[in-house]
C-alpha cells in the first residue's frame, strides 16, 4: 500500500509545486506565437501596422495532461493617434491591453491592464524607428483554501477537510509597473518584405509582489530582444522568420520560428492566404503553427509538443494556443481635389 500511496501523493502535490514555482520566480506570461502579440512583446510596436485600428486576442492553455492546467488570455487594441506628429515624418500611436493568467492548484493569477504610447518616425524611404512607453496596473491573487497541507495527513489517511494552521495575511496584491522599448523597421517599397529589430524592458521599477509584505519579493525586470521578418520570394510566396530572446532573472527563453506563406488571392478586398510553420523553444518545446488570413482577418493556431524533463508528467502535450486579429483600414481622402472640367 505504501508505494501506491506515494505515487498518489506525488500526483497530488505536482500541480501545486509547479504552480508555486511561478510564484517563486515571478515569471511573466508568454505566448509561443510571440510575433502575434506585438504590444506584449514591445510597447514600441504600438500602432506600428498597416491600417488604422488593430484588435488582437490570444489564448493559451498549457499542460492539460496534468491535473491542473494553466490558462492565459490577452486582448489588445491599438491605433494611430495622430499623423504628422512633430513633423510630417512622425506618427503617434496608442494602445490598451488586458491579460489574465491563472496557474496551479491555488489559482495563482495575475490580471493586468496596460496603456501604451509609441512615437514612430521615418528616417528614410524604407527605414523608420519607434520608441514606446507603457504603464501597467495589475493585481496578483491566489486561493489558499484550494491548497493541501502536511497537517491534513494524520498518518493513516489524507483528510482535505481537516483544519490546518497555515495562514495568509492577504490573498491579493495590487502592483504597478513601467516598460519601454525601441524598434527599427525596414520595409521595402512595393513588396511585402520587411524586418523589425527591437528590444524592450518591462517592470523597470521592479514592484513588490509579496503577499506578506516582504520587501525582497520583487517582480524582476524582463528583457526582450527580437527579429521579426517577412521576405517576398515570389508573387504568391513569402518566407517568414522570427527570433525571440527573453530573460527574467534566471529564466531565459530562446525561440526560433520559420514559416512559408502562400497567397491564394492577392486581389484588393479579396485577399486570402495560408501559412504553415514551425517554432522551437530551446530546451522546452517544438511548436507546429498555422495561419489563415482572409481580407482584414487573421487566425492562427499552434500546439506545444513538450520536450523538457516535465514531459514525464505531460506525455509531451504542452498545449494549444489560438490567435485572432482584425485590422480596420479606412479609405484615405485624396491629398488634392481637382474640379471637374465639365463644370
Amino acid at each position: 500500500m505504501k508505494p501506491a500511496f506515494q505515487k498518489w501523493i506525488k500526483w497530488l502535490l505536482l500541480p501545486s509545486l509547479v504552480g508555486w514555482s511561478f510564484v517563486a520566480f515571478s515569471q511573466d506570461i508568454h505566448f509561443s506565437q510571440f510575433y502575434n502579440a506585438p504590444t506584449l512583446l514591445n510597447p514600441a510596436l504600438t500602432g506600428n501596422f498597416d491600417g488604422h485600428l488593430r484588435f488582437i486576442a490570444n489564448y493559451r492553455s498549457q499542460w492539460q495532461s496534468v491535473p491542473v492546467d494553466y490558462r492565459t488570455v490577452a486582448a489588445a487594441l491599438d491605433s494611430k493617434l495622430q499623423r504628422n506628429f512633430l513633423g510630417e515624418n512622425g506618427q503617434l500611436g496608442y494602445g490598451l491591453m488586458f491579460n489574465n493568467d491563472v496557474a496551479g492548484n491555488a489559482n495563482f493569477g495575475m490580471s493586468k491592464l496596460a496603456g501604451s504610447l509609441a512615437y514612430q518616425r521615418r528616417l528614410g524611404d524604407e527605414i523608420s524607428a519607434s520608441i514606446g512607453l507603457q504603464l501597467a496596473l495589475g493585481q496578483r491573487s491566489l486561493s489558499p483554501d484550494k491548497l493541501t497541507y502536511e497537517e491534513q495527513w494524520n498518518g493513516d489517511v489524507f483528510d482535505p477537510n481537516s483544519n490546518h494552521t497555515e495562514a495568509f495575511s492577504q490573498t491579493s496584491k495590487f502592483i504597478g509597473s513601467f516598460a519601454t522599448g525601441l524598434n527599427i523597421r525596414w520595409a521595402a517599397d512595393d513588396t511585402r518584405s520587411s524586418i523589425d529589430i527591437g528590444s524592450s524592458l518591462f517592470h523597470i521599477n521592479e514592484p513588490n509582489t509579496s503577499f506578506f509584505g516582504e520587501p525582497t519579493v520583487l517582480l524582476p525586470r524582463k528583457y526582450n530582444g527580437y527579429i521579426l521578418s517577412t521576405f517576398e520570394l515570389q508573387p504568391k510566396w513569402d518566407f517568414r522568420a522570427n527570433i525571440l530572446f527573453s530573460k527574467q532573472t534566471a529564466y531565459r527563453e530562446l525561440v526560433l520560428n520559420a514559416g512559408l506563406r502562400y497567397h491564394l488571392n492577392t486581389e484588393v478586398g479579396k485577399e486570402l492566404q495560408v501559412q504553415l510553420g514551425m517554432s522551437y523553444r530551446f530546451g522546452d518545446a517544438l511548436v507546429p503553427t498555422t495561419e489563415v488570413q482572409y481580407r482584414n482577418w487573421v487566425a492562427g493556431f499552434s500546439y506545444d509538443i513538450n520536450l523538457s524533463p516535465f514531459k514525464v508528467a505531460t506525455n509531451r502535450r504542452g498545449g494549444p494556443e489560438i490567435f485572432l486579429q482584425y485590422i480596420l483600414k479606412k479609405v484615405e481622402p485624396p491629398k488634392e481635389f481637382k474640379a471637374c472640367p465639365v463644370f
